[in-house]
């Protein structure tokens, strides 16, 4: 696969396995992350280039995606994968944590999009891939800043789809649930009974196994598919990657 594709988030999870994913098929790759250490790591095994960003920063953002195009010579598809997960009850939500939520959940995306759009548009089929989750499209219990944040970037994506195909830019959203680090960090902070009660709740919810997904087998190979030729006539998609979940 002749593509040149940046992918912001890959130092882990689902973004580490796009990396992997992205580079096998032979695409060009450059990752983006705050956390360098391992951001580069990842992209050196896969043969890959990385540049450190803080997605939150409009500078930085725009001035390392010009850098990032400047190594692949193009842009052809960009694919968001940088989150972050701030869980508690709806009334005890503050303005500094929702703030922070949105702020690399929701503006973040919007800012890397707008960042690579004048690139993007400079080719003939380009694509946008940004990662939601399950919890836009269902009620997520005790994690209503991180849905409300995924649910603004689900209303960004289709919209931009909209406005930006006459470009040539695909835009889908990506719903996944997945086995990361994120999700391990969550489970660790349950008591033994809060984690038995979870995991027998995710059995019962996901009828393909009753587990979440692997990030490189189940979540990356869609997104290589959605990068690819394969894909030229889908945009603006709600794309659950989640084994059933929600049904």
């Amino acid at each position: 696969m002749d593509k040149k594709v940046v992918v912001v988030g890959g130092a882990s999870g689902v973004g580490a396995a796009c990396v992997r994913s992205l580079a096998e098929a032979g695409a060009s790759v450059v990752s983006l992350d705050r956390s360098e250490e391992s951001g580069r790591s990842v992209a050196e095994k896969a043969g890959q280039t990385f540049l450190q960003c803080d997605v939150t920063d409009r500078d930085q953002v725009f001035a390392v995606m010009d850098e990032a195009v400047g190594v692949l010579g193009a842009l052809d598809s960009l694919v968001h994968a940088a989150g972050i997960l701030v869980q508690g009850p709806a009334e005890d939500v503050t303005d500094r944590d929702w703030a922070r939520v949105m702020d690399v959940n929701a503006r973040g995306p919007m800012l890397t999009n707008q960042a690579a759009f004048p690139h993007l548009r400079k080719g003939e089929r380009s694509s946008i891939a940004n990662f939601a989750s399950s919890s836009a499209l269902t009620a997520y219990p005790n994690g209503a800043m991180y849905a409300a944040s995924k649910g603004a970037v689900t209303a960004w994506t289709r919209t931009i789809a909209v406005e930006w195909a006459t470009h040539g830019i695909r835009a889908n959203v990506i719903h996944p649930s997945a086995s990361t680090a994120m999700l391990e960090q969550h489970r660790a902070k349950m008591t033994e009974e809060e984690l038995a009660a979870f995991d027998a709740a995710i059995r019962q919810k996901i009828p393909l196994g009753g587990v979440f997904g692997d990030p490189d087998r189940d979540i990356a190979p869609v997104i290589t598919f959605l990068v690819s030729d394969g894909a030229r006539f889908m945009t603006g998609q709600n794309i659950a990657i989640n084994g059933g979940y929600y049904i």
